[in-house]
Parts: C-alpha cells; structure tokens; sequence
C-alpha cells in the first residue's frame, strides 16, 4: 500500500511539474477520450431507442427505409404523419446527430476552468499577493510555490528579486551607516587638531606679549601650526574622496622613533595649553619623554632613540593619539599620562593613555569600542559622538595592530593602542 502510495504521489508531482504545453496537450488528449467515450454511448443509446420506436405498431404502415449496420440504425429516408412515436425519432436522432459537437464544446469549457482552477489560480494569487507586499515595500515574506511549470519559475523569480531587493536594501542602510559613521569621525577627528591649534594660540597670546618667548621658540611655533595646518588640510581632502572609515589610506615610510615621540610632545604640549589638564608625556618604562615642553622646529634631533628607525604611518599614528586624548580628557578629574614604547623584537609601537577618572565599567569594557555607544550618565553625553574608540580600533587595523581598553592598577582608564611599525 505505501508502494501505491509513492507512486501516486511521484505521478501527481510529474504532471504537477509538467509544461503549461505539455499540460495543455494531456487536458485536450484527456478530453478528447472523453468526448469520445460520451459521444459513442449517447449516439449508442440513441440508436437502440430509435430502432425501438421504429419496430414498433405505431410504425408497422409507415414508408420507411433502414438498414441496421454495426449495433447502429441508419435512416435513407423517412416520412411520417406527425404523430408521437415519430417525434421521438428525430429527437434522437438529432441528439445522436449532435452529440459529439456538444460534448466538444462542454468539454472544452469545462476543461479551460478546471486547467485555470489546476494550473494557473493558485501561482497567480502568490504572484498578486507578492508583489501588492512588495509594493507596499513589505519584504518580510517568502514567495513559495511547489511547481516546476512557467509559473512556478516565474515565482522562483520574484522570490530571488526579492531577496535582492533586501539585499539591496541591507547594502543601501551599511551606505548610510558608513556615511553617518564617515561625518561622524570626520566631525570628531577635526576637535583635537583645533584644539592643538588653539593650544599654539594660547601659548603665543601669553608668552609673547610678555617677552618670554625667544624668536628660535616663536619661529619653531609658528612652523608647527603651519605643519597642523597643512595636515588638517589634508585630511580635509582626504575625508571628502573616501566613503568610509576603511578607505582611509594608510602610507606607512620610515621615520625615527624620536621623530614620533617629538610630535607626540607636540600634541601633548598643545592640550596642556588648551584643556587646563595636566597631561604628562612618557616613554614605557616611565621616563618622561625629553624636551622642556616647549614647542620646537622639527629640525631638532631627540637623543637616544634617534637611530631606531620604524615603517610607520605618522598621520595614523597621531590621529589615534588625538582620538585617545580626546576620550581621556572627557573622563580625567585632573592628570592623563600618555606613555609610549618601542619592542624591537617585534616590532611593536605602543601608545597608552590613562586618566584619573572613574575607569571603564563592565558594560564599557565590552561595548566601548563599538560605534555610536555611549553611556547616556556621561560627560556632554548629547555632544559625544561615541565613535572615538571604534576609529582608532579600525586605524589600529590598518597599521597591523590592536585597541585594548581596560582599567589601570591606579584607577582611572586605560586604553592602549599598538601599531606593527618593523
């Protein structure tokens, strides 16, 4: 019995599966054997009536002329009077006559509305009905039709258009996010190269005006803002061409580690001038980095590291410093240490910036370096993008290296940047 089954099952999915050709040709074979069957019996029955009506007594003086040939009665001519007997001859006669056409054309009705009901009724329902959903841009649907046929390819394609109509969707709303996140890091990432410029512009309305400031220190001064000038302006340029924060380029040429620890000074100087925060500037083993914190040409040689030599994206480097900066100062009651250090083995260049604030939560160990996250209890929480982390994260990328947030034995956060500078 199950045997049967399957195979009635297998011979329903085949002509389910069939052509609307091949369908059509098996609905008109099919109706042509029944027209067929139909026909043969009425014009059967109708024979053996009439050859009953016409042996009859009512027919015995008529002048008739029959002949009996293969079950089926005949008729050369006939005459009758008028009477009942007779009628009934030509009605059957005619019905035999006509019976064949009649069943053709039923049949062919019939066979149009069952073939419509079968074959065509139920994809074109899903078909309405998919795209009344698509147009009213709903997409949360699947187009399922269980047929091979025309329509059942033909639903198979608004199902793949849909799909591509989300995926196009999902492609359109990463665009969007992308930009958003692109204005975003361009917005935050213009607040620390103002701020050092404003920090120079401070530091020369002070000490100027007073005479404490020697032409050598005014010179290098001003040459360093025109240096952050010409970057911003760069980044302008660079920012307008890009469409998001991985297209940012990365152009890594050898440059002294003292020549990145000077412009971390730099930088660091700067703030200092600007945020009235102490910032304080060391190397990893806790020395504090050379200089007399004041602002010089980069023509100045640094003792000690000048001959280490690194493969290193300067700009990357300091917009992350910036980044780390900007984040510390929002959090620091009053001091943030920026440390940095150089492991030849491997090559490693570290940036580390702690503050004296509260420290990271849990919530903000796991989430900080996600974009758009921020705490809504935190500092100028509605000016906060909450990108600076996640961007220096992706430049950490870019340079081979890694972000890491954590809390420091002090207290206070910790946020650690490493760049694959060998």
């Amino acid at each position: 019995m199950d045997w049967l089954e399957e195979k009635l099952e297998k011979l329903l999915a085949y002509i389910r599966n069939l052509s609307f050709r091949k369908a059509m040709i098996a609905y008109i074979l099919v109706l042509a054997v029944i027209v067929w069957g139909l026909s043969w019996f009425t014009m059967t029955l109708c024979s053996q009536l009439e050859l009953k009506l016409l042996t009859g007594e009512n027919f015995r003086n008529k002048k008739s002329e029959f002949f009996y040939e293969n079950g089926i009665l005949w008729r050369y001519a006939f005459s009758f009077p008028g009477n009942t007997d007779s009628v009934g001859v030509v009605i059957l006669d005619f019905i035999r006559t006509w019976c064949p056409f009649f069943y053709a054309f039923a049949g062919m009705i019939i066979t149009i509305l069952i073939f419509y009901k079968k074959r065509l009724l139920c994809p074109l329902k899903v078909l309405q009905e998919s795209v009344k959903k698509i147009r009213e841009n709903d997409l949360d649907f699947q187009v399922t039709y269980d047929s091979r046929d025309e329509l059942g390819s033909l639903c198979d394609s608004v199902e793949d258009m849909r799909l591509e109509l989300i995926r196009g969707k999902e492609e359109m709303w990463r665009l969007v996010e992308r930009q958003k996140e692109l204005n975003a890091a361009f917005a935050h990432d213009l607040r620390t190269p103002l701020t050092v410029l404003k920090g120079y512009t401070d530091f020369l309305a002070r000490y100027v005006p007073e005479g404490r400031v020697s032409q050598e220190k005014l010179t290098g001064t001003l040459a360093l803002m025109a240096e952050h000038l010409a970057r911003l302006e760069e980044y302008s340029r660079t920012m307008k061409g890009i469409r998001s924060i991985e297209d940012v380029p990365f152009s890594p040429e050898k440059i002294s580690l003292s020549g990145i620890r000077r412009r971390v000074e730099e930088v660091v100087f700067a703030l200092n001038q600007a945020e009235g925060i102490e910032i304080i500037c060391q190397k990893g083993d806790g020395e504090e980095c050379p200089g007399d914190g004041m602002p010089i040409s980069g023509e100045k040689k640094l003792k000690g590291d000048d001959s280490v030599k690194l493969k290193a994206d300067d700009s990357l480097i300091m917009e992350v410093l910036g980044n780390m900066l900007s984040n510390a100062i929002r959090y620091a009651r009053g001091r943030i240490e920026v440390a940095s250090d150089y492991n030849k083995q491997s090559g490693e260049f570290l940036l580390t910036v702690l503050d004296d604030g509260p420290g990271f939560t849990e919530e903000q160990l796991e989430k900080a370096l996600k974009p758009y996250y921020k705490e809504p209890e935190a500092p100028d929480a509605d000016e906060h993008f909450g990108i600076g982390l996640h961007i220096c994260r992706e430049l950490c990328k870019k340079h081979g290296g890694t972000l890491s947030v954590a809390n420091s034995i002090q207290g206070g956060a910790a946020v650690t940047a490493s760049f694959f500078a060998g």
